[in-house]
């Protein structure tokens, strides 16, 4: 069985000299880095990643200096990136900037989970990544109703990011108890690949995800070894999931 996943690190966390040594780990090991810039109110998130945001905000991690980070790594990146941030940041900078700088600098998409498709300020997000053919990677979890799944279907890019429960990041429930006929329920809508966020912590996490879908989404779990045993803690880790 091939573990295919993606990882999650938040620019500035713990600060800008580890956040480089912490993207050089990420990127030995997986396909697709997605790089948080830092936000005050992370809505998405729990504690752990919350915490994380904090500390880099702390750091003075200005959006401009999570750009110049992105350019920085993406020139010799063998992993492709994507921008994970919330709608406030977008707008602070200017929506039209932020997408043109995201092109610029080889970005390949953006998460944004408070920006739906269908209000005003995501139809026009939406409109500026396919102009300048970015993806805006649209989120669906277990609450999202089918007659909404298949408004999503029609404007999803690359691949669809499945909240694998309705709890933020690193509860430490197990995976949602219907997570299978739930997921069974996502192909009838999208024929795109079906990536797995929440609750992936362990070799188990990732071998359940990649029996039934396409990749799992590594967040939490990353911060929490950093936190006791430094980059070592991370590369450990990720040695382990690949076993």
């Amino acid at each position: 069985m091939k573990k295919q996943f993606m990882t999650h690190m938040v620019y500035g966390y713990p600060n800008q000299d580890e956040s480089r040594k912490i993207f050089k780990v990420l990127d030995k090991y997986s396909k697709y880095i997605e790089v948080q810039f830092p936000f005050s109110d992370p809505i998405a998130d729990g504690p752990v990643i919350e915490k994380a945001n904090g500390v880099a905000l702390k750091a003075d991690s200005t959006t401009k200096a999570a750009f110049e980070f992105v350019e920085e790594v993406c020139k010799t990146a063998e992993s492709k990136v994507l921008i994970m941030t919330y709608y406030n940041i977008v707008f602070n900078y200017w929506v039209e900037e932020f997408v043109k700088k995201a092109k610029e600098i080889w970005v390949y998409g953006f998460i944004i989970p408070d920006l739906p498709f269908d209000e005003e300020d995501g139809e026009k997000m939406l409109k500026l990544c396919k102009e300048n053919e970015l993806h805006l990677i649209q989120i669906v979890s277990p609450s999202s109703e089918d007659e909404r799944l298949e408004k999503i279907s029609k404007f999803a890019t690359w691949f669809v990011y499945a909240i694998s429960r309705n709890m933020t990041t690193w509860n430490k429930t197990k995976f949602w108890s219907d997570f299978e006929e739930y997921m069974a329920n996502l192909r009838r809508y999208f024929d795109l690949e079906i990536w797995v966020w929440f609750g992936i912590k362990t070799l188990e996490d990732v071998e359940k995800v990649c029996e039934i879908w396409d990749f799992s989404i590594i967040g939490s779990e990353l911060i929490k070894r950093y936190e006791v045993n430094w980059v070592e803690g991370v590369e450990k880790y990720l040695d382990e999931i690949m076993v």
